[in-house]
């Protein structure tokens, strides 16, 4: 089934190139130049008038870098933002923080889809879409929007837009070639302008060799938009994104392993790798992770009369998938006694994958009204019932190659015909919010702006019975108010000043339903934020500061208690204050450059209890976040030729919450450079060779704490653990040649 699919997907690209060709044959499309000046800072920032701190990347950026990754890879530059990517191939795993907060408390949404995990809250690259049908990507460093379809998100936020169509039809393809086999070739038609209605369809394929360790790399993407615009300036716009993947996983690699013996250089059998023998049970092909997921959104913009507004967005999530590290064997007890084992057999290895299907079905209506001059009314409400099904069965193998890596056939069955569950949930997450927001225009240079939000989630969760538990059902209910207030004083055309006091909350997660102790009484999490900033914007350069403050508490984290059973606990008050700075412009002879410097301060304020013992967590910084992040860039662009080199410093940061093990910082150098060769009355309008260089030094370093531990050091009967961490890829190139039909 896998492979017809592999081959259906190959004849879909090939149809595409053939139709394409067959209609910019019979449609002139003219000549695409590039023409006027070039994005300041190479589209790495842009004018704002939010009165918030916010960092917006372009599709310039985005598309001026040749590297095969996702658009999160491409902004690791934004101030505030500390991110890590497992590779450069795009479909591999990433890891950020943002002030002091990971990945799974700052929300993510595409196109007003909502990209967090509905049950932890975590990130997948699968989920992101091509970069080359982003047209920008948003950072709201410190408060979510007041519109987000976020349940997770206690600090700031994340944000994707896809591009819409062209006027003109066309066809564009590009082709990237790459360190360890590296390959990615995308295609996408456009339709052009056809009355009121246009669209475009895209699909791309990727595959790659990991950098470290035996295995490889796939991922396959097909994306549409159609988007039709009324006479009388109603609009709609259908977005379709599918993604299926079939990866490999990399190990991760203790403080102690890495400073023997950091040889990233690739070789295999590093103590970073997995297994090369069949016979281990970390052996390469029990470390897999397959995922397909299916993004759909309708949005319809009505314009009711000159001072009203409205916007419909139903919209539907699917995904499917899960992954492994490790072989697992059964034995004939079972602390649940739900199976009969005695067709066990005690030394068998099965894979068994941590599997979950996500159904995420969710609306949003909001409306605007301009009262009259001086003030615009905004209201709004989201809500979503997502359902998770989330299983580990066992998985026959063959010689270490697992039978079924998707886990739908091969499972293994009890003595009494039931399928042998590790993990055996499902959870119902109903989410809504309401709010209500006031834009007061003071006057020509006072802007104020206020309202609420409120916010209530229901976790219910089934668990069915497994290896370990018996069937209960247990659920929780959590709501809010969030207030927001905010305020802009343009000083002259070129000075800003703003102030922005924003409460956002973070549901737990699921996993509260089904921990041990009493987890399910956990409060969710709740911070405010306040930030004073001033920008200075002219044509020729931007330059943006932001102090900041945020105060969080109830901080949910995994614990263990006594008797090691898994639980969910409350670890106290956390402050995050710092600043952000970026700074980009244009200098002479078509030169650009762009900088930006975050200091962060995150410190715990609570202590932490592990197995009944309090471990000294007070006055700690919170890991995975480095104080100093420091980025410097410069380049060229004169239409034709373009390049880039810059550097980045990460600051040292902790991988536990004790700050007992502590990695050393690093700094990097990347280089870019291409050629834009437009060519006249040609079938090909437009041509672009491109090449790039991640790591350029080969900086060997560790990039971030995969397993954060509580503690490193054995405090009283609290045993400590070492943390795991992500490897820095070596360096890496990318060739990349794209053309416009």
């Amino acid at each position: 089934m896998r492979n017809f699919e592999k081959k259906l997907l190959s004849v879909s690209i090939l149809s595409i190139l053939v139709s394409a060709t067959v209609q910019a044959q019979s449609v002139d499309v003219g000549v695409v130049s590039v023409q006027g000046q070039a994005p300041v800072g190479g589209g790495l920032m842009v004018q704002e008038d939010t009165p918030k701190a916010r960092s917006v990347v372009t599709s310039d950026a985005l598309n001026n870098n040749p590297s095969a990754g996702n658009a999160l890879d491409k902004i690791a530059k934004v101030p505030g933002l500390q991110m890590s990517s497992t590779d450069s191939s795009g479909i591999s795993g990433l890891n950020y923080t943002m002030r002091g907060m990971g990945a799974d408390q700052i929300g993510l949404s595409a196109d007003g889809i909502p990209l967090n995990d509905s049950g932890n809250y975590a990130v997948y690259p699968n989920l992101l879409g091509d970069s080359e049908n982003i047209s920008q990507v948003f950072v709201t460093q410190g408060s979510a929007e007041v519109d987000g379809p976020h349940i997770g998100s206690s600090g700031g936020n994340i944000g994707l837009s896809t591009k819409r169509p062209d006027k003109n039809a066309g066809l564009f393809v590009e082709q990237k070639f790459g360190s360890n086999d590296l390959k990615k070739t995308f295609a996408r038609i456009e339709t052009g302008q056809i009355g009121n209605f246009s669209a475009w369809l895209s699909a791309s394929h990727t595959t790659a060799n990991k950098w470290k360790g035996k295995g490889d790399l796939e991922g396959n993407k097909v994306e549409a938009n159609a988007f039709y615009k009324a006479d009388n300036g109603n609009t709609s716009s259908l977005i379709v994104k599918y993604n299926k993947q079939d990866n490999y996983q990399y190990n991760s690699v203790k403080k102690s392993d890495f400073d023997a013996s950091p040889n990233i250089n690739g070789t295999t059998g590093h103590q970073a790798d997995y297994s090369s023998n069949s016979n281990d049970s970390k052996y390469y092909q029990y470390a897999r992770n397959p995922f397909e997921n299916l993004n759909v959104s309708l949005t319809q913009d009505l314009i009711l009369s000159d001072t009203f507004k409205a916007t419909i967005q139903p919209y539907y999530y699917w995904g499917n998938g899960g992954g492994s590290t490790e072989s697992k064997t059964l034995n004939t007890s079972s602390k649940s006694n739900l199976y009969d084992l005695q067709n066990v057999i005690n030394t068998q290895k099965f894979y068994r994958p941590s599997m979950t299907t996500t159904w995420r079905p969710g609306v949003t209506v909001k409306a605007k009204w301009d009262l009259n001059e001086q003030h615009s009314l905004s209201a709004g409400y989201w809500y979503e019932r997502a359902r998770q099904r989330q299983t580990q069965p066992f998985i026959y193998t063959d010689n270490g190659i697992p039978r079924d890596v998707w886990a739908e056939s091969n499972q293994f069955v009890d003595a009494k015909g039931q399928v042998v569950q590790g993990r055996n949930q499902f959870t119902i997450t109903p989410a809504q919010r309401v709010w209500l927001q006031d834009t007061w225009y003071v006057s020509p240079k006072v802007t104020l702006m206020g309202g609420f939000a409120w916010e209530s989630v229901k976790r219910k969760g089934n668990n069915l019975g497994s290896l370990s538990t018996t069937s209960y059902t247990k659920q929780a209910k959590y709501s809010e108010l969030l207030p927001n207030f905010s305020a802009k004083y343009q000083l002259d055309d070129k000075n800003q000043f703003f102030y922005n006091l924003s409460k956002n909350m973070r549901a737990p997660q699921n996993y509260v339903l089904y921990n041990a102790d009493d987890s399910i009484s956990l409060q969710p999490e709740l911070s405010v934020n306040q930030e004073l900033g001033w920008r200075y914007q002219t044509q020729d350069m931007l330059l943006s500061a932001t102090v900041f403050n945020m105060n969080y508490k109830n901080r949910q984290i995994s614990s263990q208690n006594g008797g090691g059973d898994d639980v969910m606990i409350n670890a106290g008050k956390v402050d995050s204050r710092g600043v952000e700075f970026e700074w980009s412009g244009h200098l002479a002879y078509n030169m650009n450059y762009y900088t930006s410097y975050s200091y962060t301060d995150s410190e715990q304020k609570g202590m932490a209890i592990k197995k009944g013992v309090y471990l000294p967590t007070v006055g700690k910084q919170t890991p995975n976040t480095s104080k100093n992040v420091f980025t410097a860039g410069i380049g060229y662009d004169n239409s034709t030729w373009l390049w880039n080199f810059s550097g980045n410093y990460t600051g040292p940061f902790y991988g536990d919450l004790t700050n007992d093990e502590k990695i050393s910082g690093r700094t990097t150098f990347d280089f870019s450079a291409g050629v834009r060769l437009p060519v006249k009355n040609s079938f090909v309008k437009d041509v672009s060779l491109k090449f790039g260089v991640n790591n350029i030094f080969d900086k060997e370093y560790l990039a971030s704490a995969k397993t954060v531990q509580m503690n490193s050091k054995t405090t009283g009967t609290a045993t400590g653990s070492a943390p795991l961490y992500n490897i820095g890829e070596e360096r890496t190139f990318v060739i990349s040649l794209s053309a416009k039909l």
